[in-house]
């Protein structure tokens, strides 16, 4: 009966997440966007793609990440060639390179300002527990990696969105932000990015990886009852011995 009490103290107190938040595919290991809806090849002059060491971007977790780019839109020139500009929309994209093909909605038309010109995302909706914490790993590339936070000037923008129906956070990437509490449980939408907000002649880009939930040690109420009911019959049994 001890043995049988203690094995059932000792896997109910097994930590176990709390809830079931979680990212569809956040490590691109598969080597494929699935799970999330992207700006596809040439939409609004963006494009989005698994990238790795084969194709001149190294991951920066594993064999994999997300690149999402805003297209340069310089005219072709003796002075401005695919060689030197391959992100222009006028050039065949780097291979091999798998756009989703999905369409962009008109989610980055709402820029500071209104200066948007063109940008590309990924996005999937998320079912968070208040408290959650979403992390990633990030890197700027192309002109967006020179700007800072709150810069007005002709600087590109990277960022991470969450939003549900009515609450909207925005996170400037610019700062090395890595991560992102919720302060509200529910659906959310969350999104990763890159905009051109005056400047459509210099490429900008979003390299994102090992998008997570952090874990939970809290555990499951169904499983933390079954350990104090376990605890409680195992000191019951070692009391009876006693006597």
């Amino acid at each position: 009966m001890k043995r049988v009490l203690s094995a059932a103290l000792l896997s109910a107190a097994a930590v176990i997440p709390a809830h079931g938040a979680a990212v569809v595919n956040g490590d691109f290991e598969g080597g494929s966007l699935n799970g999330w809806y992207a700006s596809g090849a040439n939409v609004n002059g963006s494009s989005t793609a698994i990238v790795n060491a084969g194709n001149g971007y190294p991951a920066l977790a594993g064999n994999n990440s997300a690149l999402i780019v805003a297209m340069s839109l310089w005219p072709l020139g003796p002075n401005v060639t695919c060689a030197s500009d391959p992100w222009n929309v006028a050039c065949p994209l780097p291979v091999p390179f798998s756009p989703s093909g999905a369409g962009a909605p008109t989610f980055f038309s709402q820029n500071v300002a209104g200066r948007f010109l063109r940008g590309g995302f990924i996005a999937q909706d998320v079912n968070v527990a208040a408290g959650d914490t979403l992390e990633w790993l990030s890197q700027r590339l192309g002109e967006v990696s020179s700007g800072t936070v709150g810069n007005p000037g002709n600087v590109d923008n990277a960022f991470f969105v969450a939003f549900n129906g009515s609450t909207e956070a925005v996170v400037d990437l610019r700062g090395n932000v890595s991560s992102y509490t919720f302060a509200q449980g529910g659906l959310w939408s969350i999104f990763f990015g890159v905009q051109q907000t005056e400047d459509p002649y210099v490429w900008s880009a979003l390299k994102v990886d090992a998008i997570a939930f952090r874990a939970s040690d809290v555990p499951e109420p169904g499983s933390l009852a079954l350990a104090l009911a376990a605890g409680g019959a195992l000191c019951w049994q070692r009391r009876r011995a006693k006597v």
